[in-house]
C-alpha cells in the first residue's frame, strides 16, 4: 500500500507539459460534462458509507441525499444511533443537523461531520467548475485506462482542499481518481473509482474509496446509487428550517 501511495503522490506531483492545450477544446465545459456523467445537475440518490479504521472499529451509514445544482442535502437513515443525521450545503454555507441532540449547527466545506475520510466538502461537492480553477496537465494512462490529468487550484480558502489532482477516462469522461493536497502541498489522501455502471452517458452507481495519505490503513467507501435526475425539486430541502423540522424523508417525491 505504502509503495502505492509513493508512486501516486510522485505522480500527482509531475509537472504539466510545457505549452499543451486540451485537445477536445473548451475546458470548463469539458469538466460541466465530466461532473454530468458522474451525477446529474438537479436529481436524488442513494448513499451508503463504510469506514475502516486501523483499530478495526468500522462503521457503517445509509442514507439519500437531493441535489438542486449547488444546493446539497445528504440525509442518514441508517443504523438508528445516526438516523436523522444531516448535512446541508447551501451554496457556501454549510449546516449539519446532530443525530444525537437534534440540533442544527452552523459547520464549513473542512470539516468532517459524519467522521471516516470523507469532509463536508466530499459529500456534497459536485460542481468543479465553482469551487476550483482548472489546468489541464496532459495525457497520463491510470487503472489500465487512458486518461486525461487535470489540476484543480481552490478558488477560496474556505474548501477542504486547496489542491486537487483529477484523472478522467477519455473514452467515458468518468473521474478515475483524485488525489487531494493542503496548502502546503502536503497529500492529504486519494480516491480511486472502484465501480461504476454507465447507462446512456450517465452513471446509475459509482464506488470510490477514500484513503488517508498518512494513515492508508484507514479509508472510506462512498457508494452512490439509484441515481435519478429530476425535472423539479421544492426549494424548501435546502434550508436551515428543513433540517430544524425534523421532517428529513422526501425521498418519494
Amino acid at each position: 500500500m505504502k509503495s502505492i501511495l509513493v508512486i501516486l503522490i510522485a505522480a500527482a506531483l509531475a509537472l504539466p507539459a510545457a505549452g499543451e492545450t486540451f485537445p477536445e477544446g473548451d475546458l470548463a465545459a469539458y469538466i460541466d460534462s465530466v461532473d454530468a456523467v458522474m451525477l446529474p445537475v438537479n436529481c436524488k440518490a442513494k448513499m451508503s458509507v463504510l469506514d475502516t479504521f486501523a483499530t478495526g472499529e468500522d462503521r457503517a451509514s445509509d442514507g439519500f441525499f437531493i441535489r438542486k445544482n449547488n444546493r446539497v442535502v445528504w440525509v442518514a437513515t441508517a443504523p438508528a444511533s445516526q438516523k436523522n443525521f444531516a448535512l446541508l450545503r447551501d451554496e457556501d454555507l454549510f449546516y449539519e443537523r446532530l443525530a444525537a441532540t437534534n440540533k442544527v449547527v452552523k459547520t464549513s466545506a473542512t470539516a468532517n461531520a459524519r467522521g471516516g475520510e470523507t469532509s463536508n466538502l466530499d459529500l456534497t461537492r459536485f460542481n468543479t467548475n465553482r469551487d476550483y480553477t482548472v489546468s489541464y496537465l496532459g495525457r497520463d494512462p491510470v487503472e489500465g485506462k487512458e486518461c486525461y490529468r487535470f489540476e484543480l487550484r481552490a478558488k477560496n480558502r474556505k474548501l477542504a482542499y486547496s489542491l486537487v489532482q483529477l484523472w478522467v477516462d477519455r473514452a467515458t469522461r468518468m473521474p478515475v481518481k483524485k488525489a487531494f493536497f493542503a496548502v502546503s502541498g502536503m497529500a492529504l489522501k486519494y480516491f480511486t473509482i472502484t465501480r461504476t455502471d454507465l447507462r446512456d452517458g450517465r452513471a446509475t452507481e459509482v464506488e470510490m474509496r477514500y484513503v488517508d495519505a498518512l494513515k492508508p490503513e484507514n479509508s472510506s467507501r462512498l457508494r452512490l446509487y439509484d441515481i435519478r435526475p429530476l425535472d423539479r425539486i421544492p426549494d424548501q430541502f435546502f434550508t436551515k428550517e428543513y433540517l430544524e423540522s425534523g421532517r428529513l424523508f422526501p425521498y418519494d417525491f
